[in-house]
């Protein structure tokens, strides 16, 4: 309180002497990214590039505090949009919002609003309009608005991550009245949220701009605007940071942190990510859907090496899908093995003909993406693989007909399988339902999509962890994709910003996570 007191009485002796001066100085913030998304709808653009910028817009019920313990990891829960909740019964939970928050657009939030963010039409349903959210929140049944603050969420059956789910992708509260008025797709490109930035201007393939919400909640933005503006090349963000044209540029590789320290006014922050970077096996062309090719493909790959090699060995890559950070994690479960002899074995003894296999990836989206795609080219024609590998300039022509492999990466959306296995992997997942090309699916067997249901409704954590390990056992000989590493992310910036990532590609700038010296 002594603290509180004296501040604010300098802050008032300043605001007399000076107010234009202490009012308005906040700097405007220019971050270098490598690609903006077409939508900022928040339940529809759940990608990397997307979710960096959206977690300023937005709030939900229930906000993960990374910084519980300093790590930018941590999975502690408190309250969001929601000042306190509770569960009714095993399938229901009661939620009271704050009241005075007030939307970008001036309109209160209320319970409407939250009723309306999970509707049948928005989401829920065989009709919601946003269908890639549904995977993430299946579990809710439907929400009733009790009073102006007070709302309950029902859900199919019991959920043993629910408040985890309820701070995670897909569940920002959104204004119905604009959404109503704009549609989703006039929505996605003028977005209303509650967060302490609002959308300014929206430019395809340039840049997107916010300005500081000054109602916000949480207490008032501390930078005036922040702007992120595209970037593809590395060395072009690191040089425009260099000049002072870009206060933070973001996928740094480990190779250029030596040169950013070399600079008495920049510095780095670094984490690894709760992300894997993986690889996806599509399943339509006859050798592809042979398990022990794809199993070669997997043995193949010496990822010791590609951490060494790319990023310093500062990585590491999980034991099976999962994190040691799960409440259910299956300590003793395998690495992936590197064993190119049993590869070559597996592919002899396969349907393999030496069928030229297509590895397709879009270029500046994943760093180090084409790096490992050259050193895996090479192991996996170590072993009798006839690789192309056919980097594109963007997802719609890497994912055109003719693919065998492409990347992608698995962000661990909250710390249980529920985060990214099962919505993912599972009944729900693209994977098992692509829609570009449904031969590409994958064919699971119906014993992994059971144990992901179990997965999903179990309360009982050891039965859980008993479904998870041999849907994990399942997944590793199905191999329908296969993991690399967790990439260590790296953001060089002004050494006078005061700012912390998080594990997962959030980049929050909250008042309490962005000061300036």
């Amino acid at each position: 309180m002594r603290t509180y007191l004296a501040r604010s009485l300098v802050a008032a002796a300043l605001l007399a002497t000076a107010p234009i001066a202490v009012a308005q100085e906040r700097p405007d913030l220019v971050v270098a990214v490598n690609d903006i998304p077409p939508s900022l709808e928040s339940a529809e653009e759940l990608g990397n590039i997307a979710v960096r910028i959206q977690y300023s817009m937005f709030d939900s019920l229930i906000r993960r505090d990374f910084l519980a313990d300093g790590s930018g990891s941590a999975a502690a829960l408190v309250p969001g949009l929601a000042e306190s909740w509770e569960q009714i019964d095993a399938t229901t939970w009661e939620f009271k919002l704050r009241e005075g928050v007030l939307f970008h657009n001036g309109d209160e939030l209320t319970s409407q609003d939250v009723a309306f963010t999970f509707t049948p039409g928005r989401i829920l349903g065989e009709n919601g309009i946003v269908r890639q959210a549904k995977r993430f929140i299946a579990a809710i049944s439907h929400v009733d608005p009790i009073d102006r603050y007070t709302v309950r969420i029902h859900t199919n059956d019991p959920d043993p991550v629910f408040e985890q789910r309820m701070a995670g992708y897909a569940v920002q509260i959104v204004n119905a009245r604009e959404y109503l008025l704009k549609g989703k797709d006039g929505f996605a490109r003028a977005p209303i949220g509650t967060g302490p930035y609002k959308l300014d201007a929206f430019v395809d393939g340039e840049y997107v701009r916010l300005v500081a919400h000054d109602d916000y909640f949480d207490g008032r933005p501390t930078a005036d605007s922040i702007t992120f503006q595209v970037v593809p090349e590395v060395s072009a963000r690191i040089a425009g940071l260099v000049s002072g044209e870009y206060d933070i540029s973001v996928n740094i590789p480990p190779d250029q942190i030596a040169t950013i320290e070399s600079y008495d006014d920049l510095k780095v922050e670094r984490i690894v990510l709760d992300n894997t970077h993986m690889l996806v096996f599509y399943h339509d062309a006859p050798f592809m859907a042979d398990k022990q090719v794809r199993q070669a493909l997997s043995m193949a790959i010496d990822r010791d090496l590609l951490r060494q090699a790319l990023w310093n060995d500062e990585n590491y890559t999980p034991n099976g899908h999962q994190l040691p950070s799960y409440d259910i994690y299956v300590e003793d479960f395998p690495d992936f093995v590197y064993d190119p002899a049993r590869a070559k074995e597996l592919l002899a003894e396969s349907s393999y003909n030496g069928e030229t296999v297509t590895y397709r990836l879009p270029l500046n989206y994943y760093l180090n993406s084409l790096e490992a795609a050259q050193a895996m080219q090479q192991m996996w024609e170590a072993v009798g693989f006839n690789v192309s590998l056919e980097p594109r300039e963007n997802w719609a022509l890497t994912e055109a007909e003719g693919v065998n492999i492409r990347p992608w990466s698995n962000t661990h959306r909250m710390p249980d399988p529920m985060g990214s296995f099962v919505p993912q992997w599972g009944r729900l997942s693209w994977v098992q339902n692509d829609n570009n090309d449904p031969a590409r699916s994958w064919p699971a067997p119906e014993r992994f999509n059971e144990l992901q249901d179990t997965i999903a409704t179990a309360i009982d954590p050891a039965v859980r962890q008993a479904a998870y390990r041999e849907a994990l056992e399942i997944w590793v000989d199905e191999a329908p994709g296969t993991m690399l590493y967790n990439p260590l992310e790296t953001y060089a910036l002004r050494g006078e910003i005061n700012w912390k990532p998080y594990s997962l590609y959030y980049m929050d700038f909250r008042p309490y996570n962005l000061s300036f010296d």
